[in-house]
């Protein structure tokens, strides 16, 4: 993951800097006092700057002549008098610089949101607004305001560990909660490898594991679509997940969701999701084929971790995979495989994150996505693509066509989109101008819903 940014202290002097993808820069130095604004890297004066710079999507920002250069296009600074957000107002990430905003009114300055973990721009932090009289400070962009779960605190907890806890088992610990629970709860859960086949039916909770501990926290069981029902017939897909969140409002912190079918075993979903507004940070999901199962609903994922063979993305949700990385552990036929509604707008959305592949995977041997539903619907945005990724990018699933699935690239980059692989890209499959991308922002994608791990 990008690193995060951040606004240093404020004081009679305040530096803002920006930690971009390449290291830091600073931005501005400016008194409280209302002296002149300058640019630069030392002490020296610089040119008074009033013109403006953007940054965004593995954009730098640098300094020439004493003024602020253009990089991409995520999110604007101005020092003109305004605070503008990046593209439609959320902007994306990725592998992205990172942005934040600066207004000035009356010689005062007011701070937008900070470079976050991967870029997200300032506007979505709460990015600051000039204010004569006096200084303030918005909030971080990319997430970088917002808590981790071991922190927060006026809720119940409850605690999951082989000992010393609540409870042994986090289904047990899930149990002892009402379906229809309207409090907010952290179930924090010690490292640990819980073999478990999970049924999450309570809203209203967060799964927590410790922080920078997603690796040795893992929720697990070895059921797959060839498990036998016990009634003659097999699980299928769908039974053989190995956790399964059919309740809403339900958040994960820093978990390991696996399924522990050995590769070549079948479908083995590590975890199917069809709750709402469900939402995952620092979590990590592991099998081989059929990782990740999204239904129906909206799903958002940051700075998560995917590991699988074929089809390890799919499913008719509207899901946004924010930063995330996508890794390809053996050869298979593609990512992801939505199965959008015809009357949905967006399906599976990627802003920034890469693709992914073991050394072992032929160069241009895996499509980005197949539709698995006639009406799939796919996007990459400013995606990193792996050399594994087929030139032709996409494929169809059995008697489909590409004719009726929506998919679609904004500035892809990496060894699968050089400009002879986007050149070669399937007829039917997009890449999206400048204003069309404007339109995959989180507001536009989940409406009302704003995942508070999004901030």
């Amino acid at each position: 993951m990008t690193g995060q940014g951040a606004l240093e202290p404020l004081g009679s002097t305040m530096n803002t800097s920006l930690r971009l993808a390449s290291g830091w820069v600073k931005v501005l130095s400016l008194s409280l006092f209302g002296l002149p604004l300058t640019t630069g890297c030392d002490d020296s004066p610089a040119a008074s700057v009033d013109s403006l710079a953007t940054a965004g999507s593995g954009g730098q920002l640098s300094e020439a002549a004493g003024s602020l250069s253009s990089a991409a296009s995520a999110g604007t600074i101005s020092l003109a008098g305004s605070a503008t957000p990046g593209i439609g107002g959320d902007g994306w990430s990725g592998n992205a610089a990172g942005m934040a905003a600066v207004a000035t009114t009356g010689g005062q300055v007011a701070a937008g949101g900070s470079a976050g973990t991967n870029g997200s721009p300032g506007a979505s932090g709460g990015g600051g607004s000039g204010g004569a009289g006096g200084m303030s400070a918005g909030g971080t962009g990319g997430g970088g305001n917002h808590a981790d779960c071991n922190s927060v605190v006026g809720q119940p907890v409850i605690t999951v560990a082989a000992s010393g806890a609540n409870f042994q088992t986090v289904q047990a610990a899930l149990n002892s909660l009402s379906k229809t629970n309207a409090t907010p709860t952290q179930i924090r859960i010690a490292p640990g490898t819980y073999k478990e086949k999970l049924l999450i039916q309570v809203p209203n909770v967060t799964l927590c594991g410790q922080t920078g501990k997603a690796s040795t926290t893992i929720l697990t069981y070895s059921d797959n679509a060839n498990t036998s029902n016990g009634n003659g017939g097999m699980l299928g897909t769908t039974g053989g997940a190995s956790t399964n969140i059919t309740s809403n409002d339900v958040s994960a912190e820093s978990i390991t969701f696996a399924n522990s079918t050995p590769l070549g075993g079948s479908q083995a979903v590590a975890l199917l999701v069809s709750g709402d507004q469900v939402q995952f940070k620092n979590c990590r999901f592991l099998s081989f084929q059929d990782t990740l199962y999204v239904r129906k609903a909206k799903q958002y994922f940051r700075d998560c971790y995917f590991e699988g063979t074929v089809d390890y993305i799919f499913g008719d949700a509207t899901a946004v995979f924010q930063d995330c990385t996508m890794h390809n552990m053996s050869g298979g036929t593609a990512v992801t495989a939505p199965n959008t509604d015809q009357s949905v707008a967006y399906g599976l959305v990627f802003l920034g994150g890469e693709l992914t592949a073991e050394s072992s995977i032929a160069a241009g041997s895996m499509a980005l996505g197949r539709n698995w539903g006639a009406y799939g619907s796919a996007a990459f945005l400013h995606t990193k693509l792996g050399a594994h990724i087929k030139p032709a990018g996409w494929v169809p699933m059995g008697t489909n066509t590409l004719d009726t699935a929506r998919f679609s690239e904004y500035q892809t980059s990496g060894a699968g989109a050089t400009a002879s692989a986007l050149a070669a890209r399937a007829s039917q499959s997009k890449q999206l101008s400048a204003s069309e991308a404007a339109n995959y922002t989180l507001a536009k994608i989940f409406g009302t819903w704003v995942p508070s791990y999004s901030k």
